[in-house]
């Protein structure tokens, strides 16, 4: 018997782009993956997908019969070994009558994997079964090269070779190692589309009992960009009394950001960004022009999974909504609130507003820190920074060797700076391609 969720109430083409392009893959008998940053919605694609009486229909058209759909919920297990995985995958074919196997999972994981073979190989051959592995964020980390060999060795025991998998996690999985031939192009899921976020909201109207006017849901939309956490919570916060739609975009913002639940969306969003990903964003709302190419990999990232949007003409970028671009400048200026001194002998001094530090340094990063904090935040080139720091020597130094010199002086005070201002993402020293370095304190 197959779960039924909410998402099975959702209208057919309820994110549409994306459950195209997931089942596209599926017809093929082709495996993907999705990702999706925090709050971005998913496991309601998944959810969507698995219990939807017209998705089969309406995507597969006339072989939807063909098909059949298996959700394996990984947020539901104790952990995240194999034996357990395996288990739960056994469980949902019996659970489904796709099988007449056990049910139980063996303690001895040998044990596990015949059994789930042989319920895979129970299953009617010519029926196509797409198992959908979702919350395999842990798992993902923890699993080695010998369980996914082993999920590509099941595919291959199905007389037709007809089984697929569906992958959903925050970010993209690394190698699948022998399984990775059989994925598809990968489906980030960003922020609903104004058409699916109007939709949300009259479902939260409908759950909450009242309705908005037209203008407060596109108030809503505009300032939470369509992120379905923020969404979802915000409306709350609506039909509540503790959000006016009439005040100005940053104001409502900031209102918002008075929600404990809203700050903590914010910062898991903000978490699931790596710390170069985390510096586009801040350099973002500082106005700081992008690195080109360093980086162009991270942003085409931030754009794919709708952190970051392209500004109307394609000049620069911009945060997907009003709401995550305010917090993201409360963590500039967190960082911003930083005074790092070079005091004599050797030492850097700290200052935050919650106390200080003192941290010895090693003769050359000592020069290296003091030539940056003389330059009074601006930019120096390299070739001055390397006069400054080794005198006569200079011309036997290469640009190389003073990128590792920066380097050792981040490793020596990021890591003090990041506690003192609980910023994993801070940075002393930044690097302005091609131009030079400057100090960001």
């Amino acid at each position: 018997m197959t779960a039924i969720y909410k998402e099975a109430g959702f209208p057919a083409d309820y994110r549409e782009a994306e459950v195209r392009q997931i089942t596209n893959a599926v017809y093929k008998l082709r495996s993907i993956a999705i990702t999706g940053l925090a709050g971005m919605g998913k496991s309601n694609v998944v959810r969507f997908i698995v219990s939807h009486p017209q998705v089969r229909p309406r995507y597969l058209q006339e072989r939807a019969d063909e098909f059949a759909f298996v959700h394996i919920d990984c947020a539901g297990l104790t952990g995240s070994d194999v034996t357990e995985i395996l288990g739960e995958i056994a469980a949902q074919l019996y659970y489904q009558g796709l099988s007449g196997g056990a049910t139980q999972p063996s303690p001895f994981p040998r044990s596990m994997r015949r059994i789930l073979k042989e319920q895979l190989l129970s299953v009617k051959s010519d029926l196509n079964l797409v198992l959908f592995l979702d919350y395999f964020d842990e798992p993902a980390a923890e699993l080695d090269k010998a369980f996914f060999n082993y999920l590509f060795y099941l595919r291959n025991a199905r007389p037709q070779g007809n089984l697929a998998y569906v992958f959903a996690t925050r970010r993209p999985m690394g190698h699948l190692h022998e399984l990775q031939e059989l994925l598809d192009d990968g489906c980030a899921v960003g922020p609903l589309s104004y058409k699916d976020a109007l939709g949300s909201i009259r479902r939260d109207e409908a759950r909450l009992g009242c309705t908005f006017h037209a203008a407060q849901r596109d108030c809503l939309i505009a300032c939470t960009g369509g992120h379905p956490g923020f969404l979802k919570n915000a409306s709350e916060l609506l039909a509540s009394g503790q959000v006016d739609t009439t005040l100005s975009g940053g104001a409502m913002a900031r209102q918002l950001l008075q929600s404990a639940k809203i700050r903590n969306l914010c910062e898991e969003l903000w978490n699931d960004l790596k710390p170069a990903e985390g510096r586009i964003l801040l350099n973002t709302v500082r106005g700081i022009p992008l690195s080109e190419p360093v980086d162009s990999a991270h942003v085409a990232y931030l754009l794919r999974s709708g952190v970051l949007t392209r500004k109307q003409g394609g000049s620069g970028v911009a945060i997907f909504c009003l709401l995550f671009e305010t917090f993201v400048r409360d963590q500039s200026a967190i960082s911003s609130q930083v005074c790092i001194t070079a005091v004599f002998p050797n030492q850097a001094r700290i200052e935050t507003s919650g106390g200080g530090e003192r941290i010895t340094l090693s003769p050359k990063l000592f020069a290296l820190l003091l030539a940056l904090t003389e330059a009074r935040g601006q930019v120096l080139p390299a070739d001055e920074l390397i006069s400054c720091i080794y005198g006569r020597e200079a011309v036997d130094v290469s640009q190389a060797a003073l990128s590792q010199l920066v380097k050792r002086l981040r490793g020596a005070l990021d890591p003090h700076v990041q506690r003192m201002v609980n910023d994993p993402d801070y940075t002393c020293v930044e690097t302005i391609r091609d131009v030079g370095y400057r100090l960001n304190a």
